[in-house]
């Protein structure tokens, strides 16, 4: 019986997409492996570097006053004061004006925020995950991170992370927007029409990523590369509209659409040309 149940549950489920499965085979086990084999060993506790102290933290959340983070009539006081006070930096390095936090400090840090203010807390988390900070951090060319990443570090850009679309969610692989490379008065560009929605930061956001599957039908492209490719865009840049927002279950964080149509020069795709 336990062998036609699994059969008839596997034909009626949805099969497990790529990017789901990246995502499993990406983990390992911890306390759970200690609980299933009937012994529990407790991880030893980690010790952090006090980069972010706490007397700057809750300095943050003893200013907060409890008034709608988004939208408002305060100019985005405290989007703005958290990118100038650095909390959007903790991914990037040191190096580039950022405070780099281990991943249990970061935790520590966004649990905490939230803790006071659920749409204070997921501003603070996006930036702080996938998104241009990190993607620059592994990828981007030299003169990209000398030019985006201490300005992201210290607020002057407001990331945001332009994946979802109506049809894909939050896979990469899904039906994501496509980009098609062309020529312009002999020059290579990318041509773009996307759709993104529930996009964390979208309406107040000047640097984005933007996220879509670029094809090559005429073979322009010397490295014979097509495929998901991500490209960041200044707020202003020609064809892109930034001008509605979503409100999810009256949360009251910045969350939006990103449209357009418009081209990409190849050099602002992330890690240049090559990628």
């Amino acid at each position: 019986m336990s062998r036609v149940l699994f059969n008839f549950v596997k034909n009626k489920i949805p099969k497990i997409s790529s990017t789901e499965l990246i995502a499993l085979q990406s983990g390992n086990t911890s306390l759970d492996r200690s609980i299933l084999k009937g012994i529990i060993q407790f991880p030893k506790k980690e010790t952090f570097d006090n980069k972010i102290t706490d007397s700057k933290l809750n300095d943050l959340l003893n200013k907060f006053d409890g008034s709608s983070v988004y939208p408002n009539n305060n100019s985005n006081y405290w989007i703005n004061y958290l990118a100038k006070n650095k909390y959007f930096s903790f991914l990037i390095n040191e190096n580039y004006g950022g405070i780099k936090l281990k991943t249990k400090e970061l935790s520590n840090v966004l649990t905490k925020i939230s803790s006071v203010d659920p749409a204070l807390g997921v501003i603070a988390m996006v930036p702080n995950s996938l998104g241009p900070g990190e993607l620059l951090t592994h990828y981007g060319t030299k003169e990209q991170k000398n030019k985006y990443l201490p300005s992201l570090a210290n607020g002057t850009y407001i990331p945001c992370f332009g994946l979802t679309g109506p049809n894909n969610g939050s896979d990469a692989t899904g039906a994501i927007d496509e980009g098609t490379v062309v020529k312009v008065n002999g020059k290579t560009m990318i041509k773009v029409k996307i759709n993104k929605r529930y996009i964390t930061l979208a309406p107040v956001a000047n640097l984005m990523g933007i996220a879509f599957n670029l094809k090559d039908p005429n073979n322009i492209l010397t490295s014979k590369k097509s495929g998901v490719t991500l490209a960041l865009l200044e707020r202003g840049h020609k064809g892109l509209i930034q001008e509605t927002h979503h409100n999810p279950l009256n949360a009251g964080f910045p969350n939006g659409t990103i449209k357009g149509e418009f081209l990409i020069d190849p050099e602002q795709v992330i890690g240049g040309p090559e990628n």
